[in-house]
């Protein structure tokens, strides 16, 4: 109790200093503008800092429980000496503080890194043809295969190279690197052995008010171990298309599908998965509630001694409110169904709440977090994880603050309960974001 309340009061004061910081920039608007003016057209700087208290109960599904707080500062240095070339730099430093996890991991904790820094020779958002090279982010689509996870108090990037290309209402993006593996007393620098590339397409208004968007990822990785604890390589290609829009009197719509196909070590890849979601927004111009419902599904093992790996690989996802604000499963083995609301309070305040019911898709595998098993089933446990409601607000308080609060339950369900994993999950975040 005494971490609690000495980790809340870390974020007071950070949130208030914030408050105070972003009080002053826009009481001193006119000011700000004269001093940007003493900087050259080419060079743009900018900053983020972040806060979020985050407290857990029920951990792992057992009585665990963990509250800490984390902060996230950007710097961000944009050069663009000529039209057609643009130089782009951010540094980051994260941390982690009073967290009963020790040593801290690396996706909350990485001390000044150079998160960015790439050159680009063409514009990507406008022109025909341009070229970016160096350390980057990929982000497709929803991100829910391919993405730069904002919610993560480090994020994710690579060392790489992407090519665009532009027509009218055509995008195509071409790239190839490998993740930044994460160093938390040193410089990240690329995953070893890894290997990415990918062609992702973007086709608008083709149908009216719709986006299409076809892509095709290959990962190559050298000596990974499988669950037999076997050493060898992973040849992985991954093929979907996304497919989201609008319909008229206020309904819209969109749909996902992969298929994954290769080799890993001495056995096959088989995997597939699917999401699909509909809307309707009230016509209410003033809080503009809609309404939503939502399905998905990622296919699981059947059998890890059959040479046939059925477990669906999610790549490198953004997977914060994907399956749940709690956060605790992913696309693998999965299969999910959200209703939802999301609506404005008011001006600057908006709100969400959502059901979900989780079940395994296959009795046989367990539930995952990312490519890493975490509770196995031996095929008789039964297949309903849980149900979790839950509910967020973001209050944008300045033009350049907002304050974020997400609340998540996980009511184990049959499974967890028949695996000893039957205790509740809480997850509670408070957090202020403050940009400069």
């Amino acid at each position: 109790m005494l971490r609690t309340l000495r980790t809340f009061g870390h974020f007071v004061v950070i949130f208030q200093v914030a408050m105070c910081l972003s009080a002053q920039s826009q009481n001193s608007s006119s000011d700000t503008g004269k001093s940007s003016e003493l900087l050259p057209s080419w060079l743009k700087l900018g900053a983020e800092e972040r806060a979020r208290m985050e407290t857990l109960n029920g951990v792992s599904f057992t009585a665990t429980d963990n509250t800490y707080l984390l902060q996230r500062l950007r710097v961000n240095v944009d050069l663009k000496p000529l039209s057609w070339l643009r130089f782009s730099f951010q540094g980051q430093d994260s941390r982690v503080f009073v967290s009963s996890v020790h040593p801290a991991p690396s996706s909350q904790y990485d001390p000044a890194d150079l998160r960015i820094g790439y050159v680009q020779i063409g514009d990507a958002e406008s022109g025909p043809v341009s070229f970016r090279a160096g350390r980057q982010r990929f982000d497709f689509g929803e991100g829910r295969l391919v993405a730069d996870p904002n919610w993560s108090n480090v994020g994710r990037s690579f060392d790489g190279w992407m090519v665009t290309l532009r027509h009218q209402n055509l995008r195509v993006d071409m790239f190839g690197g490998a993740s930044d593996k994460i160093f938390t007393d040193g410089f990240d620098t690329p995953m070893p052995g890894e290997h990415f590339y990918g062609v992702y397409a973007s086709v608008k208004n083709w149908i009216p008010n719709a986006s299409i968007e076809p892509y095709a990822f290959w990962k190559l990785e050298h000596n990974i171990k499988t669950e037999l604890a076997r050493s060898g390589d992973l040849d992985e290609k991954t093929g979907g298309l996304r497919w989201a829009g609008k319909l008229p009197q206020g309904f819209d719509y969109g749909l996902e599908a992969a298929l994954q196909r290769g080799s890993i070590v001495d056995g096959s890849i088989r995997t597939a998965v699917m999401h699909l979601v509909g809307g309707y927004t009230l016509p209410d111009q003033r809080r503009q509630p809609r309404l939503y419902l939502e399905w998905n599904r990622g296919s699981g093992d059947q059998n890890p001694r059959d040479g046939v790996h059925g477990a669906f690989d999610t790549l490198f996802p953004s997977s914060h409110d994907k399956f749940g604000v709690a956060d605790q499963f992913c696309w693998t083995n999965l299969v999910h169904a959200r209703a939802g609301v999301q609506i404005k309070i008011f001006g600057s305040v908006t709100a969400g709440a959502a059901y979900n019911s989780f079940w395994l898709a296959n009795h046989r595998d367990g539930i995952y977090s990312g490519t890493k098993l975490l509770i196995a089933s031996n095929g008789t446990q039964g297949t309903h994880i849980g149900q979790e409601p839950d509910i967020q607000l973001r209050w944008l308080a300045f033009r350049r603050t907002a304050m974020d609060f997400a609340f998540g339950r996980i009511f184990p369900g049959e499974f967890l309960r028949n695996t000893h994993h039957d205790f509740a999950y809480n997850s509670v975040v408070l957090g202020v974001t403050q940009r400069f």
